[in-house]
């Protein structure tokens, strides 16, 4: 699924709102105005601030038990690509390499993004999935434009 408009993140910020839930959110460079954003569960919220250092547990959580076991099984791990979205869910693999054959493994992007935290590997997003921050003057013409149409 690699192709040339995937874009490298180096920016992973989590956010938890009240009205709108979970979301993390995924930028090349922190001060980008483009991101990449997906609403995920508290569970993958949970995983992907553990990856990050924002919280701490006693015990392995669910993906660094399959982390430990594939370790012991050689699995080299390559990289994450987020490349599409079909009716409103986002899809990604994780590229893995055992005994010298390159794989790549269907994933939800959450589990894919908590694994490439935890092994350091590059995430990488499909450019046609990034989204871009209105200017104000973009948001003054929209609510201008809201404004004028009767429903």
């Amino acid at each position: 699924m690699s192709d040339s408009n995937m874009i490298k993140i180096g920016w992973v910020h989590l956010e938890s709102d009240a009205n709108m839930g979970k979301m993390v959110v995924l930028k090349e460079l922190a001060e980008d105005e483009r991101y990449f954003l997906m609403f995920i569960g508290n569970a993958e919220f949970a995983a992907i601030a553990k990856e990050k250092g924002m919280v701490d547990t006693p015990r392995p959580i669910t993906h660094e038990l399959y982390l430990s076991i594939l370790e012991k099984l050689q699995v080299e791990f390559l990289r994450v690509e987020i490349y599409a979205v079909r009716q409103e869910t986002y899809y990604a693999n994780v590229f893995i390499r055992i005994n010298g054959q390159e794989h790549a493994i269907d994933s939800r992007p959450s589990d894919a993004v908590a694994l490439a935290l935890n092994r350091g590997i590059p995430i990488l997003v499909s450019s046609g999935l990034f989204n871009r921050r209105l200017t104000h003057k973009e948001i003054r013409e929209y609510e201008s434009l809201i404004k004028r149409v009767n429903f």
